[in-house]
């Protein structure tokens, strides 16, 4: 290396005296050496560098024009450590709206207060009919008219749809049976409330025995008018003083008839001599309530009028025919 180069630091070095400027400059050129000590080291080995002037009293160099020295390059500043990742600011979000409190619910209205419960009311027993929920059909019906003698059956039925009719209503009803075993003065039995509604009748013709026809006929005008009173709830009994073996035969001719299609009817035989047909009504009404009866004579209602000694003595029965006793012709013929 040219000496005179290496001194030229040095003498600038030794210009700390002079002007700002050129102090300013030295660090620069300072380090600048350093960095070229570096570089040639990599290189190889250099030459031992020059030992400093102690001279201090050198002639001064010619101060340069204090033009603005050119920026010499900045010493390699020390390595700065890694930037580290600073999360991302998140800006202080708004403050939300208070929340509109919902409006409370009205108040439920306060209940109404319940009335007073009504007192009971006791059931009426009047005999006036409670309203049927449904219009009861005509009898006798126009397709299938009864014959001319079997008026007496069309108000039998009549009367006993309209005492059911009332009995659904809570009334007491008179029944058909005398209320006194002894006396014939017409007065009859009451029927309690909810009793089971029967009608009787006789199949005997007067004066003799039922005989249950082989063959008997159909008989839809009058098969009709039965089938009301079941709709009503009324049971219907069949009484004759035949005996009890022929059962089966009277079941028979009431099924064929169309009388009692389903054979659900009660039939009241004579058990033996002994076993009286008023004996066999009294023991049913016991336990039912016998609304209306039906006959071809006034013993079928009550055996009593036979021992009459003067028609008088049976005036106070007349008020039943049509009232409870319907007289009309056996139903299945002689």
């Amino acid at each position: 290396m040219n000496k005179a180069l290496a001194v030229l630091p040095l003498v600038m070095l030794a210009g700390t005296s002079l002007s700002g400027c050129v102090a300013a400059a030295i660090p620069a050129l300072a380090g600048s050496a350093i960095l070229g000590k570096n570089v040639v080291e990599g290189e190889g080995e250099a030459a031992p560098a020059a030992p400093a002037a102690s001279d201090a009293g050198a002639a001064p160099m010619p101060v340069p024009s204090p033009a603005t020295p050119a920026p010499m390059p900045a010493a390699a500043p020390a390595p700065a450590p890694a930037p580290v990742a600073m999360p991302t600011p998140v800006p202080t979000p708004a403050p939300l709206p208070a929340a509109t409190a919902a409006p409370a619910p009205a108040p439920a209205p306060a209940p109404a207060p319940a009335p007073a419960p009504a007192a009971a009311v006791p059931a009426r027993t009047s005999s006036l009919p409670s309203a049927p929920t449904t219009p009861a059909a005509a009898f006798p019906d126009p397709a299938n008219p009864l014959a001319a003698d079997q008026a007496g059956f069309a108000r039998f039925v009549r009367y006993t749809q309209e005492a059911a009719r009332q009995a659904a209503g809570g009334a007491e009803l008179p029944s058909a049976v005398l209320a006194d075993p002894i006396a014939v003065d017409g007065k009859r039995r009451t029927c309690a409330v909810g009793e089971q509604l029967v009608v009787a009748i006789d199949l005997d013709p007067a004066g003799g025995v039922f005989a249950p026809p082989a063959v008997p006929p159909r008989l839809p005008g009058l098969a009709i008018g039965l089938a009301l009173l079941r709709q009503e709830g009324v049971e219907i009994a069949w009484l004759s003083d035949l005996t009890t073996t022929q059962s089966g035969a009277v079941r028979t001719a009431l099924e064929q008839s169309g009388l009692d299609p389903r054979g659900q009817d009660i039939i009241s035989l004579r058990r033996d001599e002994a076993d009286l047909k008023d004996q066999r009504r009294a023991s049913l009404a016991a336990i039912t309530c016998i609304i209306a009866m039906a006959g071809d004579e006034r013993a079928d209602f009550d055996a009593r009028v036979r021992y009459l000694r003067n028609p008088e003595a049976g005036a106070e029965l007349e008020p039943l025919i049509g009232n409870g006793w319907f007289l009309t012709p056996p139903l299945l013929g002689q």
